[in-house]
C-alpha cells in the first residue's frame, strides 16, 4: 500500500524586487512580516508596508523624485523652510 504524499509549494508573501520598492530612500524603512493574533490566539501572516510618499527634490538646478516615508518628508520639509527663511532674511538686510 503506498501513501500519497501532497506537495505543496512554498508561498512568497513578497517577491524581492518588491521588498527594494517599498523602501524610504533616506533611512530605508522597508517591509515588516507580521503575525496578526486574534483573541484566540490564532495567528496569520501580515505584510506591514511603509508610508511613502514623492518628494521633489532640487539638487544643483535638477529636480529629482525620490520616495520618502512621512517622517522623513516631514523633516525635508523643515529643513527646506529653515533655508527658505534663511534666505529672506539675507535679501531683507542686503
Amino acid at each position: 500500500m503506498q501513501k500519497y504524499v501532497k506537495i505543496v509549494p512554498m508561498k512568497q508573501t513578497m517577491k524581492q524586487p518588491e521588498k527594494g520598492r517599498l523602501q524610504c530612500a533616506t533611512c530605508g524603512k522597508g517591509v515588516q512580516h507580521a503575525n496578526l493574533v486574534s483573541f484566540s490566539k490564532r495567528r496569520i501572516k501580515h505584510v506591514r508596508k511603509p508610508n511613502l510618499h514623492v518628494h521633489h527634490l532640487v539638487i544643483d538646478g535638477t529636480r529629482i523624485k525620490i520616495k520618502v516615508c512621512t517622517t522623513c518628508k516631514r523633516s525635508l520639509r523643515e529643513t527646506q523652510r529653515a533655508e527658505q527663511i534663511a534666505a529672506a532674511k539675507v535679501k531683507v538686510n542686503a
